[in-house]
């Protein structure tokens, strides 16, 4: 019986198996056309460092939700080193590495770390410091808020409004 309706078979099935690649090719092709990406250098953001010690890593707890938090609000890379426990001599050179990494802004959590980013602050005076209060009175030295949402607001006002290229 195929070989008397030939003609009419072949190019049916033609037609339906055309059919279905198409439906196939409709189904997957999306709706609408692809979104372009939208890639942010994320080199040019202001840095803002936090540097805390193994035997002060309470304090860093407190202050680092409040330094990530102003990523929202600004152009803020935030990064946090914790160095080991150390004597002022062997902390510095912590520091001096934030500041070769071009931290705009560097804290430091808890009481190891306050007399050697006074020494480095003394040093660099064009580096702004937060740091845990009491301490001496610099021109780039500030005391870290004791309220997180001050500690946000005071790193995020620390970024320039455009970042820099």
């Amino acid at each position: 019986m195929l070989r008397r309706h030939w003609k009419i078979t072949i190019p049916t099935g033609i037609v339906v198996v055309a059919g279905i690649a198409l439906a196939i090719v409709m189904w997957v092709l999306p709706d609408s056309p692809p979104q372009a990406v939208v890639y942010t250098n994320v080199s040019a953001n202001f840095k803002a460092c936090l540097l805390s010690t193994t035997r002060d890593a309470d304090d860093s707890e407190h202050v680092w939700p409040a330094i990530q938090a102003a990523g929202t609000r600004a152009a803020i890379n935030a990064q946090h080193i914790t160095a080991p426990a150390g004597t002022s001599d062997q902390l510095v050179p912590y520091l001096n590495s934030l500041i070769s990494l071009h931290c705009g802004l560097i804290i430091t959590a808890g009481t190891d770390l306050t007399q050697p980013a006074l020494d480095v602050a003394k040093t660099h005076p064009q580096q702004r410091f937060l740091i845990q209060p009491p301490h001496d009175p610099l021109a780039n030295v500030d005391s870290i808020p004791s309220q997180p949402d001050a500690l946000t607001a005071l790193v995020a006002a620390a970024a320039p409004t455009t970042p820099a290229r």
